[in-house]
């Protein structure tokens, strides 16, 4: 097996399956979508530090946005010259461009691991990746919270979780605007500027083509 296919499976896959078919097991009602929703709490109590951390930069952000305009305007004709300010002026406010968009490049691989167990993860054969110590439920049944099917895309679930994803985002930072630069700063715009409008497009495509069961964890994120 190639050696970045078994890292990803036993560091990414490997566990989260286990840990969504651990709480199918042990929760009072074995329901699919209450195993995905508790999952999907523990996941935002591991990343809480990084969100965290996150919404301090932004805001550090928007405190030096009059600066940096300023910067820009200066050197507005000189990019070298404008990169070389900005992160002076981020040095000097001990501020990192980037930290606000770091549990946003956390969160793809493991959406990407999530969107992988949703997909193989009702199929009777996966149960051979469970750990010794995880009962084996036999089967996962994929009806979730008593009549969602989360084996199956689901549009009216995915226009409340863009929806929702929109506003969220929107109300989290300033109103955000597509980049214009090479810097840094600009960089960190385009992620915002994605998270406020690409991803609720996204969730809404891949709520109708996708597991819902991705969908409802995404929204629960």
């Amino acid at each position: 097996m190639n050696p970045l296919i078994f890292l990803y499976t036993e560091l990414l896959w490997r566990p989260l399956f286990n840990g969504l078919v651990f709480f199918y097991t042990v929760l009072p009602v074995q329901d699919l979508g209450l195993a995905i929703i508790v999952l999907t709490v523990v996941i935002r109590l591991i990343l809480t530090p990084l969100l965290i951390k996150a919404q301090r930069a932004q805001r550090s952000m928007a405190v030096i946005q009059p600066e940096m305009k300023r910067i820009q305007e200066k050197y507005k004709s000189d990019r070298e010259a404008q990169g070389k300010a900005l992160m002076e002026l981020y040095a000097q406010h001990k501020i990192n461009p980037l930290s606000g968009c770091l549990p946003l490049l956390i969160q793809l691989p493991i959406l990407i691991a999530v969107f992988q167990v949703f997909r193989q993860g009702f199929e009777p054969s996966s149960l051979q990746y469970l750990y010794s110590f995880i009962e084996n439920p036999g089967a996962l049944n994929p009806v979730g919270l008593g009549f969602l099917d989360l084996s199956k895309g689901n549009i009216y679930l995915g226009v409340l979780a863009a929806v929702t994803q929109y506003l969220q985002t929107k109300l989290a930072a300033p109103p955000p605007a597509p980049p214009s630069s090479g810097s840094g700063g600009d960089f960190a715009k385009a992620l915002q500027w994605q998270a406020t409008y690409f991803f609720p497009l996204l969730i809404l495509f891949w709520s109708y083509s996708l597991p819902a069961a991705l969908t409802l964890y995404w929204r629960v994120l």
